[in-house]
Order: C-alpha cells, then structure tokens, then sequence
C-alpha cells in the first residue's frame, strides 16, 4: 500500500495535464480547450472506479465485525475515520466545482449545472481567478486557500490512521500525492501554492484540476483502508481445519460440586503443523526452548497426541512448550501445563432428582464407572420392593428406579473390566412416601377473601417443595360456614369442585363470616401408590 506507486492509467493522466497546462499558457487554442475536457472525463471515470472498490472494501470491513468484532473493531474505527475525512474534502471539492461551472456560465438558481462539455464558457479565467483566488496579490483571498487547509487537515487525520509499520512510508507518498506547498521559485509571480493552481486558468482547467485532487483523495482512501484490513491478519497463520473441542476441568464430579466444560471451535493449518515439546521450557529472553524431549510429539490431522500410562494413583503434572512458525519465517512459543487423576476404577450413582427414592414414582438414576463405557456397566435394587431398569429417552448410563415399601434400597453396581466382571460399589437410600400436598383454593390455603373469588374457586393439592411433577386429586371434601347470629351451616362434596348449595350459601353470606375447609381426601392423579391423603383444612375470613 504505502509504496506510492500510482498505476500507469493515473501516470498518463497527470503527464496530460501537466501538458495541457503547459500550453495554456502559451494560449494555445479551443481544441487544447477541449482536450481538458476528456481529461476532467477520464480522472472522474478513474475516480468512480476507485470510490466503487472502497465501497467493497468498507462492505469487506462490516463482514469482519460480524465475525469477530473485538479483532477487528479498532480497525474498523480507523477506517471510519478514514472515509469520513474522505468525504468530508471530496465533497467540498464537488461544491466547489459546482459553483465555478454555475457562474461560470451565469446558470439560474434552479435550473440544473451543465456537464462540463456542454458548457458556454469553457475558457472564463476571470470567475474561476476570482472564486479561487480573491483580490489578493497572493491569491488567499480566495476558496483555493480554503481548500488548502482542507487537505492539509485531511493528510494530517489520515496519517494518524495508517498502520504503524508503513506510517513513515505513506506519509512521504501522501505528501507527493497531495503536494499544498509553495513553489520553491516564482514563476511568472505566481509565489503562492494558490496562485500556482489556480490563479487565470481557464474554468475547465480548474475543474479538471480539482477532480484530479478528488481522485488521488480516493486513491489516498483506498491505500489506507486496504492495509488496514490486511494489517490484522498479516501475519497470522491461516488455518483451514475446524473441529469442535470440550475441554472439562473435570471427568469426576463428587456431588455437590460443579462441572465445568469449556467448549470451543479449534482451528488447526494442514499446512503448518505444531511442533510439541513435552517437558520443555520457554526463555522469553532469549526466545529459545530449553529442556525436554529433543522431538516433537506425532502431529494427526493438526493435534499433536501425547499418551502416558500411570503406573500409581494420584495428581500426574505433564507441560510442555507448542512451537508454530509464522508466515515470516520467524517462530511464536506457547508453554502449556496440564494434569490429570488417576485412580483405580470406581462407580458413581446418583438420584437425578433427591438424594431419596420415593414410593409411586418413576426415580430417575444416574449411574456410571468412570473410564468404563455405559454398556459395559451393570447394576440392580435390593429392599423396598425395588425394581431397576434403563431409561432410553435419557440416553446410556441412566435408570428409572421404582420402589413399593417404606425403608431402605441399596442400589449394587459392577462393571466388565478386562473381560472380568468386577464390583464397583453399592449404594444406600432412604425410601419414603411422596408428602402430603397442600389444599389451595383460589390459590390460596387461608386468609381473607372475596366471597365470589371463594365461590368461583376450585380446590386444587399443591406440592411444596417438591422437584417431581406429580399431580394430587381431591376426592372429598367438607365445608362449613357460620357467622354472627347465624347457625354454622355444613356441607359435602365427593370430588375438587363447590356444590351448588356450598354457592348458594356462599352468595348469601356476609364480610366477617367464617368459611372453613375440613377432612379433605387426595390421592395422586397416576401412579402405583393410591392411598388416601388427609389434608390439612383451610380456613377463610369472607371480605
């Protein structure tokens, strides 16, 4: 990017103009005129091209940020920037070209600005001198002056975005490309950069001129974009292998802890393989590896393997140092440490709800020998006229565990070790009925209430704290309402809902009487265990 190199289209373009320049002065006639003309077409066409290619990249930028915004947002901002100071110099240069060819050829407010070959007054040096160069003897009466500052500001701004490693370069070429300084000696009293551009050149001349500049802003614009977006990954490895990973602090988890797992998406190059020092160290220093095994592991598909084989139990610490060479030659190190338990075999069971089995109920169970695969692992229930059997909606290494009577289970497993069956462990529970749920009307178990919330309510058993999703049936019930001055009032119901006579009653009552909700039978909706529940009764205040 920051070679300056100009391709040979835009080389062509400014010999001509420098050319064309040359012979107006020596008043050279029409068709030299003429010839700024195709010139003004051909660095517009130039500049059409390069403003489309900017565009591409700046859409290239928005697909980056919504891959990886943290990579490449600081980029992104410098770009912005970037187009903004762009913008901002290119379009005050097309007002400016704008005003020259309206007064130039005294077109009415309203009607549209000619194209520059349709124009009357190609060769009026008088108002463009004027617009551009004032009254001044030095020619910074004008806008030329105005646009001066303008590019000197945005070569200052962008220089600020450009890639650090090609800054000194691009600023040199940027200050060729885009050159506001004075002659270094007058010629004909033109001892201005002002009076030198602009000062009794014909309107086509200037006009063309100040495209030249909106062209080699853009040009400006495209070179330090496109490093931009290439400084990211200049020099990154470029990997081509994508493999899903998951990386757990942890094959054995004692309840009560957590298990942890970090999942990711590994990349790897076909080309480039790491190189896996095990047991070696990285001077920082020096840049160097020390220690270790003089080869590096065997590289699969990218991974390189490390096996080990303990020979006692207990924490094993294993490390080394990754070796990856980067596109320019040179080398980044990347020391690891890592470890793992080992142990002797041994089964892990665990109810996936409580650490209780309960009668009536599917009680789902997890259980596994770590190091042993699910079908390789046997197990079986013992006491509270349990049964045991696979759950295959959960999938390998879990059971639905039912049990008959209060008392105790003991859950027995074993494992096909080495083509020997070998046991891992048993396990105790506590066996117990389901609790009783809770009566709620309304959803409510007592309290004061709204006589008509009361009557249009439904008794409904509730278990709290529970972490089945087992459901209660009422079967019966009885309710009682008394109040000052008035004998209580009973009535029965034989399911969940409130008779007409409980209503009735209900309608009738007033704020302050008393409704009460007694001997209350429930029994589970499903299941084995269809005993009879007493719930506690409810008690209501009518508001």
């Amino acid at each position: 990017m920051a070679s300056g190199k100009l391709s040979p289209r835009q080389k062509m373009i400014n010999m001509m103009y420098l050319v064309l320049t040359a012979l107006l002065a020596l008043n050279v006639t029409k068709e030299v005129i003429n010839a700024f003309v195709t010139i003004n077409e051909s660095v517009t066409l130039s500049k059409d091209n390069v403003i489309k290619k900017n565009l591409a990249t700046y859409a290239a930028f928005e697909q980056a940020m919504s891959v990886d915004k943290v990579k490449y947002q600081e980029v992104y901002n410098k770009a912005a920037t970037v187009r903004k100071e762009a913008d901002d110099v290119a379009n005050f240069i097309e007002q400016l070209k704008d005003e020259l060819v309206r007064k130039a050829d005294k077109v009415d407010d309203g009607e549209p600005t000619p194209e520059l070959r349709l124009m009357e007054a190609k060769d009026d040096y008088d108002i463009p001198t004027n617009i551009l160069c004032g009254d001044d003897n030095d020619g910074r009466g004008g806008k030329a002056f105005e646009l001066k500052k303008k590019l000197d500001n945005f070569k200052s701004k962008i220089i600020l975005n450009v890639p650090e490693a090609s800054k000194a370069t691009f600023e040199k070429t940027l200050q060729s490309l885009l050159a506001t300084a004075d002659p270094e000696k007058a010629e004909d009293g033109k001892r201005t950069w002002e009076m030198a551009n602009f000062y009794h050149n014909p309107v086509v001349a200037s006009v063309a001129l100040l495209t030249k500049f909106q062209n080699d802003i853009r040009n400006a614009e495209s070179q330090v974009i496109d490093d931009l977006l290439t400084s990211v990954d200049k020099n990154i490895i470029k990997l081509d292998q994508l493999n899903a990973k998951v990386i757990s602090n942890s094959t054995v988890v004692t309840i009560g802890s957590e298990y942890q797992a970090d999942v990711f998406l590994s990349a790897t190059s076909s080309t480039m393989a790491p190189e896996v020092f095990i047991g070696a160290t990285y001077d920082s220093v020096k840049n160097e590896i020390r220690g270790g095994s003089d080869k590096p592991l065997p590289v699969e598909g990218g991974y390189a393997k490390y096996v080990d084989r303990p020979g006692a139990e207990g924490e094993k610490k294993w490390g080394g140092v990754i070796r990856v060479k980067k596109p320019d030659g040179s080398y980044d190190h990347f020391p690891f440490t890592s470890s793992y338990v080992a142990q002797k075999p041994n089964s892990v069971v665990s109810a996936d709800k409580m650490n209780v089995l309960y009668i009536g109920v599917d009680n789902p169970m997890s259980i596994s020998v770590p190091g042993v695969s699910n079908d390789k692992v046997k197990s079986s229930i013992e006491g509270a006229s349990g049964s045991l059997k696979p759950n295959p909606a959960a999938g390998g290494g879990h059971y639905i565990a039912t049990v008959g009577t209060v008392g105790k289970a003991v859950i027995k497993v074993s494992a096909e070790i080495g083509g020997k069956v070998m046991p891992m462990g048993s396990f105790e529970y506590r066996v117990k009925r389901v609790p009783d749920p809770v009566a709620t009307i309304a959803n409510n178990k007592s309290g004061t209430i709204n006589k008509n919330l009361l009557m249009a309510g439904t008794l409904i058993p509730q278990l709290e704290n529970f972490d089945f999703e087992l459901f209660f049936k009422i079967t019966a019930f009885k309710m009682t309402i008394t109040g000052k001055g008035k004998d209580p009032m009973e009535f029965e119901s034989t399911g969940n809902q409130l008779t007409q006579q409980m209503r009735d009653a209900l309608s009738k009552g007033r704020a302050g009487d008393k409704v009460f909700f007694e001997f209350i039978k429930a029994r589970m909706a499903t299941g084995a265990d269809q005993s009879t529940r007493q719930l506690s009764p409810m008690s209501f205040t009518l508001q």
